[in-house]
């Protein structure tokens, strides 16, 4: 699918530096900031100009195809940007382990409650082969990227995605099965 043909033409004026297409584009870059990632504020300055760079970049690139508007494209670029940003806070602070290698393996302040996390988190796991625990692990607890998982894995980074996709239909399906039979005992 060929660009529009104003689309094509905000393109062009953005690799220019033309002020009016770059401020098109940087209330794109707001709106999707301002979508899920209020809590990313205090950081928006340096993620907008990073955002910029990886548009421009891409755009130079020639990888943006027109298969969606130039909009969604910018929009994608952004939360992207915002979710590697909030992936990297995460490693930088001290990580609880998502899965424990033995009993008592993960620690809390608040003991009860994390029996009960611990709990109801190894019964939803026990469903999934160790690989995929470990995946689990990596990607929501770790915040690795799925790039990043795929190079420790040694496999391709789809080879990830569909592995994660079907990891969390199994999660789903045994916390649907865990709720409804929690639901029978009441």
């Amino acid at each position: 699918m060929p660009f529009e043909p104003d689309q094509a033409r905000l393109i062009e004026a953005f690799l220019r530096g033309d002020l009016e297409a770059t401020r098109v584009v940087d209330g794109w870059i707001e709106v999707a900031l301002q979508d899920g990632f209020r809590s990313l504020r205090d950081e928006w300055d340096d993620l907008r100009q990073e955002i910029r760079l990886r548009i421009l970049a891409n755009l130079r690139g020639g990888r943006f195809a027109g298969h969606s508007s130039l909009r969604t494209y910018v929009h994608r670029i952004s939360r992207n940007a915002a979710i590697d940003l909030t992936r990297r806070a995460h490693r930088h602070r001290e990580r609880v382990p998502l899965i424990a290698d033995g009993p008592g393996a993960m620690t809390t302040r608040d003991e009860p409650a994390a029996a009960i996390n611990r709990d109801l988190l190894s019964k939803l796991l026990e469903v999934l082969p160790p690989r995929d625990r470990l995946l689990i692990d990596l990607v929501f607890a770790q915040h690795l990227s799925y790039t990043e998982v795929a190079e420790r894995l040694g496999v391709r980074e789809g080879t990830v995605k569909a592995l994660v996709f079907r990891s969390r239909a199994r999660l789903q399906k045994r916390w649907t099965s865990l709720m409804a039979g929690a639901v029978d005992r009441k």
